[in-house]
């Protein structure tokens, strides 16, 4: 399941919606808004993933329908998932960076580099847990289509943003690296023991209502 989700994060119908963000990333590192440019690419990066993120269970049309037809754990399942995500942003991201800093006025040093890293940390567990819950609440049959992935991506650059603030405060107008690394660590707790259960348990019931 981990393989397989990594597979079709990198399959050719992606590639529209990548390439129309890294060219907002572009822009954004160019015109030097304020943000650095590692956050931009992080940005880029969450939003352009957003089907990874927020319908887990219908990468493929009809996915959950096929995963009954084998004895699976849900558990597990969802996990795979989440790990898999977690894996394609990494790899993902290191593409965005390679392509948006290469028109970056400037090279980011080690700081820099360290709170891309918190950044990336402190967000990547609450939008997994509110993707999680989307996956169940509003499940998306209907995938594929290059104009409805944009705007879904578009909504996702407002969550990943929305979902930054503790990291604005910690990190950047508190100056706590460790507060930001602690609140990431909450998180990624509350994912596991709370968010994969119950995420399982949903589309399960999911299964038995359609």
């Amino acid at each position: 399941m981990f393989l397989a989700d990594l597979r079709q994060c990198f399959s050719l119908r992606r590639l529209p919606v990548y390439a129309v963000f890294a060219a907002a990333g572009i822009i954004l590192v160019v015109q030097r808004g304020g943000i650095p440019p590692l956050i931009v690419v992080w940005i880029i990066t969450l939003a352009a993933l957003e089907f990874q993120f927020n319908n887990i269970l219908y990468h493929t049309p009809a996915e959950l329908e096929a995963l009954t037809l084998l004895p699976v754990r849900w558990e597990g399942i969802i996990g795979a998932k989440n790990l898999a995500t977690i894996t394609a942003s990494i790899l993902t991201g290191i593409g965005m960076a390679a392509t948006i800093l290469f028109f970056s006025p400037y090279a980011p040093g080690g700081a820099a580099c360290l709170d891309a890293a918190l950044f990336f940390w402190s967000v990547i567990f609450p939008l997994l847990i509110i993707g999680n819950l989307r996956s169940v609440q509003e499940a998306r049959k209907d995938v594929g289509r290059t104009g409805n992935a944009l705007i879904q991506a578009a909504g996702m650059a407002i969550l990943v943003i929305f979902c930054a603030l503790p990291y604005v405060v910690l990190t950047v107008l508190a100056g706590s690296r460790i507060g930001t690394f602690l609140l990431g660590a909450a998180a990624a707790y509350s994912w596991m023991r709370w968010s994969v259960p119950h995420t399982a348990g949903r589309a399960k019931h999911l299964l038995t209502t359609q």
